[in-house]
């Protein structure tokens, strides 16, 4: 099966990306989750959960993480080809999030520091770090 292809732009809001959610074949709901758990995917319900205690920033990243796994049909993220999975999802939802010109622009300003930037991106730190990553092996295969 091929991925569904999310159109998820930089610039969206929490709000935005979940109204663009009820126009695809997935319910999205929310609810208070477990500790540490910021959303969750079932594909045989095709339903993603994010909980309702987070921030909008933690929302936004958290349903766009869940709307790639549902994209791409994820349905457990164990073992070795969960781990994958999730390293796929991630760096998939920083590359969604984050706008490269604007990356590069608040990394001269804020000399790298990830709080600054990652306020300025609306996304968590995670999602730096993971963008960070991507353009590192990026970089190492070009």
């Amino acid at each position: 099966m091929e991925p569904y292809s999310l159109a998820i732009t930089p610039h969206m809001t929490y709000g935005q990306i979940r109204r663009y959610a009820e126009s695809l074949p997935v319910t999205v709901c929310s609810a208070q989750l477990p500790e540490n758990v910021q959303g969750v995917f079932n594909g045989m319900l095709s339903t993603i959960i994010v909980d309702r205690a987070m921030t909008y920033t933690m929302k936004r990243c958290a349903l766009t993480h869940e709307l790639v796994h549902w994209a791409h049909g994820d349905d457990a993220c164990n073992g070795i080809m969960g781990a994958r999975m999730e390293q796929r999802t991630r760096r998939e939802t920083a590359a969604l999030l984050i706008p490269r010109i604007e990356y590069a622009t608040l990394e001269n300003i804020y000399e790298g520091e990830a709080y600054p930037m990652a306020v300025e991106l609306n996304v968590t730190e995670q999602v730096l770090k993971d963008y960070r990553e991507l353009i590192l092996d990026r970089r190492q295969y070009a």
